[in-house]
């Protein structure tokens, strides 16, 4: 064969191979090729030519001028690839740009249609074909580094294509065949053992397509890394006490725990060790459920803890966590799954839980006397809930509330409240964050219509308000004192009220400023009264910490305004259909039509709600608690600090003594 180097003296066409320099050569405007390469493809034909040169010529065309004469370039016809991929050696100074390359010369051919021959006409080589020339080079010695340098890939791409090199022959035969595809033969290479892999292979009817139900048959009894103790544990505890984390190499998302003894053992440590801690606090029994169960005889009610306020390093750095909390959640609106940021997150959340949990304190005479549960979440986060009753401690909690509490002159009848702040937690099952929505917009209308007719309470709301505004710079939470009405479906009676006003008032703007200063207190307390609840909105979902917050200033408002729900509201079946049956069964046994039968009646009636469907029961409750004045725990409003309530034992000993009087 002939070759020569063809120069700008040279012009002569060969019939062999020729030496053409690289800086003579230009890409063909007739190449039908008109999709640029890939920087990935042109990367991979670099590392490919340094590893073992040019193995296919490029075929060319003299370039001509306009007047019919060679300009000395020839244009690339096929193999525009590998002329970009020896331009990116130069720039790599790997080569010059004179280096010699092989080409053909065509000028026979048309350009467009040998251009389209080559990318159409051609075969590409099996997957299979592909993955065992791979392991035949790595068992001759070769590094899957060598191997990725060499062919311009990506290690991992060498691990996958060795990992389906290991799968047994009869599931590689079965891919030839047919019988499997890539995707199923993925997830085949999850597990190396072969005698397994041909068993699940056996097990499902040919051709098989879903990829997930092999890899799910293949890593039976494994721990998915999703699964709640797994992230509770964390990967990098379970691999420190050696645990091997199974990965699948085309699935990045997809890991499994492979030991399950060994994570269960390493959960039940780290709940122990979060037990121990637990018990030097003094608790009197401490529970661990990694498990769904629940704690046996516990009673419905809990010790709750007094906060004290923050002291102003403390406040400083809740400040700062919330701020830090708050810049994370913009950065994380649109963000992956796997963003390093949401860890941080976490760690954030943490701390801002434990610096407020410093706040806490519990009645350290009672502690001894309750008890506390560590759980996991779906998420794997753990959950402890501190200060549950077991209902055989219940007598001995409450004699020793009895004895703290001071005698008051309402006599046997009456008992102090504690001043503990409620939570939106509430004993018995957990309502929905709709329910919770629909019962504290109804609450959020009471306190809007009992806080218009009391003035006195919208003064000192508004007092407080501002004077938080200017002491801490902080928002009162459910209160937009900014003067923006929140639109509720009460604004009919406030659009009368503003009526009522401006009859009073003139209509222009100097004017009305003039006259409102010159309003008698007591009108302008009325007005005050009105714009001031058109300001409140308390509805929330319950499940945030900002929740909890709108709760107990919910809670202090409606103790101000002694505000009685029962005039607002009432358990309707649409109500008993949303909420959960445990629900609708506890408040059935307070009604009269239950409360009254016998032990033994009461206890099948109760199971007999328990069987019912859900329609059938929140008809029932809806009948039977009809005008009863029921009501759910958010509804409830407390005793403010320094009030009585009278128990049922006390208003048992009015009635008798009012029959006495009579």
């Amino acid at each position: 064969m002939t070759q020569a180097i063809a120069t700008n003296g040279d012009h002569a066409v060969q019939t062999g191979v020729v030496l053409i320099p690289l800086n003579k050569l230009k890409k063909s405007p007739r190449n039908a090729r008109k999709t640029p390469h890939s920087k990935a493809e042109i990367e991979a034909l670099a590392a490919s030519i340094h590893a073992k040169g040019m193995l296919q010529n490029l075929v060319v065309e003299p370039e001509l001028d306009d007047a019919g004469g060679r300009t000395g370039f020839y244009l690339v016809q096929i193999g525009e690839g590998r002329r970009l991929a020896q331009l990116l050696r130069v720039k790599r100074k790997q080569v010059q740009d004179s280096e010699p390359v092989r080409c053909v010369i065509d000028t026979t051919n048309d350009p467009l249609e040998i251009s389209l021959d080559e990318n159409v006409t051609r075969s590409p080589m099996s997957v299979m074909d592909e993955v065992e020339a791979f392991a035949t080079l790595v068992e001759g010695g070769m590094g899957a580094d060598d191997v990725a340098r060499r062919f311009g890939c990506t290690v991992r791409l060498v691990e996958q294509r060795l990992a389906l090199a290991r799968l047994s022959p009869k599931i590689r035969a079965a891919y030839r065949k047919g019988d499997i595809n890539l995707d199923v033969a993925r997830a085949f290479a999850i597990n190396d053992d072969h005698a397994a892999q041909e068993r699940v292979f056996r097990q499902f009817a040919k051709p098989i397509t879903h990829a997930a139900s092999v890899r799910n048959a293949l890593t039976a009894g494994r721990i998915p890394a999703h699964d709640r103790l797994a992230r509770f544990v964390g990967a990098e505890a379970y691999e420190a006490a050696g645990g091997v984390l199974v990965r699948d190499l085309f699935e990045p998302d997809i890991v499994f725990f492979d030991n399950g003894d060994l994570l269960q053992r390493l959960a039940g440590e780290k709940a122990d060790a979060m037990r121990d801690e637990l018990s030097k606090e003094g608790w009197g029994w401490v529970e661990v459920q990694l498990g769904h169960g629940q704690v046996e005889g516990c009673a419905s009610e809990r010790l709750h803890p007094t906060s004290r306020k923050l002291k102003p390093a403390e406040r400083k750095q809740v400040e700062a966590l919330d701020a830090r909390i708050a810049e994370l959640d913009e950065k994380l609106q649109e963000a992956d799954d796997d963003n390093p940021l949401w860890a941080e997150r976490d760690e954030v959340e943490a701390n801002l839980d434990a610096a407020q949990q410093a706040t806490r304190s519990y009645d350290k005479k009672l502690v001894p006397h309750a008890g506390a549960v560590v759980a996991v979440d779906r998420d794997g986060r753990p959950i402890i809930t501190r200060g549950l009753i077991k209902r055989a401690d219940l007598k001995t909690i409450a004699k020793l509330q009895q004895a703290k509490t001071k005698p008051s002159a309402a006599g046997d009848g009456a008992e102090s409240e504690s001043d503990e702040p409620r939570t939106v937690e509430t004993e018995g099952p957990r309502l929905t964050k709709a329910l919770v929505e629909r019962l504290t917009e109804a609450r959020t209308r009471g306190l809007r219509a009992a806080l218009a007719q009391n003035a006195h309470a919208a003064l000192g709301l508004m007092v407080y308000v501002l004077m938080r505004q200017s002491a801490d710079r902080a928002a009162v939470p459910g209160v937009a004192i900014v003067s923006r009405p929140i639109g509720f479906d009460d604004d009919d009676a406030f659009e009368q009220a503003r009526a009522a006003f401006a009859e009073r008032s003139p209509e222009d703007e100097g004017a009305l400023l003039a006259s409102c200063l010159e309003q008698p207190v007591e009108q302008l307390l009325e007005a005050l009264a009105v714009f001031m609840s058109e300001t409140i909105d308390l509805t929330h979902g319950g499940l945030l910490r900002e929740d909890k917050q709108l709760q107990r200033m919910g809670d202090c408002l409606a103790a101000a305004l002694d505000l009685d729900m029962r005039r607002h509201w009432e358990a309707s079946e649409a109500f008993w259909e949303a909420a959960p049956k445990a629900l609708a069964i506890a408040a059935l046994e307070t009604a009269p039509s239950v409360a009254s039968l016998g032990e033994e009646e009461r206890r099948g009636m109760i199971a007999a709600f328990g069987k019912m469907k859900k329609a059938d029961l929140a008809r029932t409750a809806s009948q039977a608690l009809k005008d009863t004045g029921w009501l759910p725990d958010l509804l409830v409003t407390p005793t403010r600090e320094g009030a009585f309530a009278v128990t049922a034992k006390g208003e048992k000993a009015l009635a008798e003594n009012d029959a006495e009087a009579a």
